[in-house]
């Protein structure tokens, strides 16, 4: 006979079992101060240039929802260059041979510079400076002190 036996009760599965406090305060679960993100789902940080847009727009639509999809990426990386890989693209409906045509049609019109790497996501940056007016008549006219009268 043991000489534990007399002090020890009898075993179950129940003296294995943790205490549910313990568990949620060990995973985080009662953490003060933390509050959970008030932004829910895909968003586009502005401002983004209205000319630029129209231009992406002039391409296609796949031309301009990949130009929307560049226009979030830089909100969240807070650089103008990032890589675009099928993967992101393919959240927006967005498949890897309609993202190449939609990157040279916004390359040739000169909104995007693109850096194509051998078996790699291209590195592609936003051109936002480059962007030509809309109609030149009316940024003329609206950039023109007015003339002064009467004196």
């Amino acid at each position: 006979m043991s000489p534990h036996q007399e002090t020890a009760t009898r075993w179950s599965p129940e003296l294995l079992r943790l205490d549910q406090g313990a568990t949620s305060r060990s995973q985080g679960d009662s953490r003060r101060g933390r509050r959970p993100p008030t932004i829910i789902g895909k968003f586009i940080a502005g401002p983004i240039d209205v000319a630029w847009v129209c231009r992406a727009r002039r391409l296609g639509a796949t031309a301009l929802l990949v130009g929307l999809a560049l226009w979030h990426l830089k909100g969240l990386r807070k650089t103008h260059t990032f890589a675009l890989s099928n993967l992101f693209l393919r959240e927006w409906g967005i498949q890897s041979d309609a993202k190449s045509r939609a990157l040279r049609a916004l390359e040739r019109e000169g909104l995007i510079a693109v850096e194509r790497r051998s078996k790699r996501s291209p590195l592609v940056t936003l051109i936002e400076q480059a962007v030509a007016p809309l109609n030149p008549e009316v940024v003329e006219t609206r950039h023109q002190p007015p003339e002064l009268t009467g004196q």
